[in-house]
């Protein structure tokens, strides 16, 4: 058996593997509907004692406040965000995020991006056992300012006082500054943690993310990496958050922060918790802590413009994943999603942008792809004496060997020359298939009879025509096998490969179409140039 063919099983089974794992691994506790998480999260608020987000030194209850709940809501043509003070130390300031472009518009998505059902995030907290002051679980912060771009939030204690402003900038941008003034007589230390949280979906294709960008590298946790307990990213640390396939919440401190801390929360969350280092105020003193704040979709453009604090070059964009080939994955990602986006431009139409990229690609790769057909051809046509050689060697394996490579050397047959093609185009194929999943431009996206290109196909037609697709284009190459090798790559593959993409993304699946359906029709024409220039005379 070849190379190519062993690789082919190889992937065949990986792709049992995956839907097997899928289907038979245990799922996540199903998250609440918005309204039921948040009659949860208004319960939890008048039980305080049930309610945990990290273990850390729990502040004093404190007097009951009296302080009214206030909402207020920031603007912009792309965002709109709720901050509340009803829980901005036990739950967080943002208390809703809805997406106002069309793409997203009458969606889920619009108004629970980050699966939160309601949920607050964005939580300050100074309970730490280096803190010398606390911030009663209860308490609620008043209202010391607003305006069409910011709200200004206060708590007032008797030997502390922490003032949050949260800025709406443009786009998805924000700035949060928080304040913390020692109101006592002595020197006071203090620990500042802030937190994010996003929802656990049931999916083994869209998982959350906690991420910690290190100086040494992007740390990345989903909720079965901490199943066993949290997860500690040392600093300096310049930006964190958590995030989903196509959505994020990162927080920026303008002065790198000390570590952050991956964790499972409670109600089916991942939480992500950023802490600065050990800040002392002598009486009367007060100390600033600056963050940039990236909510929404991951646009690529959105991610490298972020400027809402200053500082070194920040790589938000490293949030998108671009797959596992490094920098040659992210180098095509962003050359493919430009062409994907420059056809957009054309048609106006997601799918057929699709479509046309995949014909660009092919024509890209055609030098290649010609090679291992020719490659294939002479394979076949040494195949009779093939045969022979594993007749007549059948017991002496070493000296099969031998006389296949001599064989090979007469007749100026590579048997790696198929393959090699193949490799070369793996990073390519990769990268395409890494920006059609991470592309959130195809969020909500339809084409044909598809609902969403980003959703799997939801009749399952693209599947299963792929799986008839391949067994044409099975019969039509060249067979380099014996033939019931070449009876179980006919139908097995077909067989596996369908099933492999019923769970996939339609929108990868109208890339494979198209590539499949053009493969044929190259092989096609092949085959009949071939036909003509045997049917000549000599």
């Amino acid at each position: 058996m070849s190379f190519q063919q062993r690789a082919l099983i190889a992937l065949a089974l990986c792709a049992i593997i995956f839907v097997a794992f899928d289907f038979f691994s245990p799922k996540p506790e199903p998250q609440p509907e918005p309204a039921a998480a948040a009659a949860e999260a208004d319960a939890k608020a008048k039980a305080p004692e049930k309610v945990a987000a990290v273990e850390e030194p729990e502040a004093d209850e404190g007097p009951k406040s009296d302080v009214p709940a206030i909402d207020r809501e920031l603007r912009n043509d792309r965002i709109a965000l709720r901050i509340t003070n009803r829980s901005p130390a036990r739950g967080g300031i943002l208390g809703g995020i809805e997406l106002l472009s069309e793409q997203f518009k009458g969606e889920l998505t619009a108004t629970d991006s980050l699966r939160l059902g309601g949920a607050p995030t964005l939580e300050l907290s100074l309970a730490d056992e280096a803190s010398d002051v606390k911030i009663p679980k209860n308490a609620s912060f008043e209202l010391r300012g607003a305006g069409a771009d910011f709200v200004e939030l206060g708590y007032r204690g008797a030997d502390v006082e922490v003032v949050e402003r949260f800025e709406q900038l443009g786009g998805y941008q924000a700035k949060l500054s928080i304040t913390v003034t020692n109101r006592g007589k002595d020197p006071q230390d203090h620990r500042l943690h802030l937190t994010t949280r996003v929802g656990v979906a049931d999916s083994q294709y869209d998982i959350s993310r906690g991420l910690c960008r290190t100086a040494d590298d992007l740390e990345e946790e989903d909720p079965g990496d901490v199943e066993d307990g949290p997860i500690h990213s040392s600093g300096p640390v310049t930006w964190a958050g958590v995030d989903n396939k196509y959505f994020g919440l990162f927080v920026v401190p303008q002065q790198a922060a000390a570590d952050c801390e991956i964790r499972a929360g409670e109600g089916g969350f991942l939480q992500n918790r950023v802490s600065s280092g050990v800040v002392s105020l002598r009486a009367g003193e007060s100390q600033t802590h600056v963050f940039g704040v990236f909510v929404g979709p991951k646009e690529l453009e959105q991610l490298q413009a972020f400027d809402a604090v200053s500082g070194n070059e920040l790589d938000l964009e490293e949030a998108i994943n671009w797959g596992f080939f490094g920098g040659l994955s992210e180098a095509l990602g962003r050359m493919l999603l430009g062409m994907l986006r420059w056809f957009y431009g054309l048609t106006h139409s997601w799918g057929i942008s699709i479509v046309l990229l995949t014909v660009v690609v092919k024509l890209l790769t055609l030098p290649l792809t010609l090679k291992q057909m020719s490659s294939m051809k002479r394979m076949r046509e040494i195949q009779p004496e093939i045969a022979k050689i594993k007749a007549k060697y059948a017991e002496d394996r070493v000296k099969q060997g031998q006389e296949m490579q001599a064989l090979f050397a007469r007749s100026g047959v590579n048997p790696l020359a198929g393959c090699l093609p193949t490799l070369v185009q793996l990073p390519i194929w990769f990268a395409l298939y890494s920006m059609l999943s991470a592309a959130v431009e195809l969020v909500h996206q339809t084409f044909l009879w598809l609902p969403d290109l980003t959703q799997q196909d939801p009749f399952f037609i693209l599947p299963l025509a792929l799986g008839v697709l391949m067994v044409v284009q099975n019969r039509m190459m060249p067979n380099t096998m014996d033939p019931a090798q070449a009876k179980m790559m006919r139908w097995m593959m077909p067989i596996m490969f369908t099933m492999f993409m019923l769970f996939l993304p339609s929108g990868l699946a109208v890339y494979i179409f198209a590539n499949i359906l053009l493969s044929i029709v190259q092989t096609a024409i092949q085959v009949g140039i071939r036909g003509d220039q045997a049917a000549k005379p000599a």
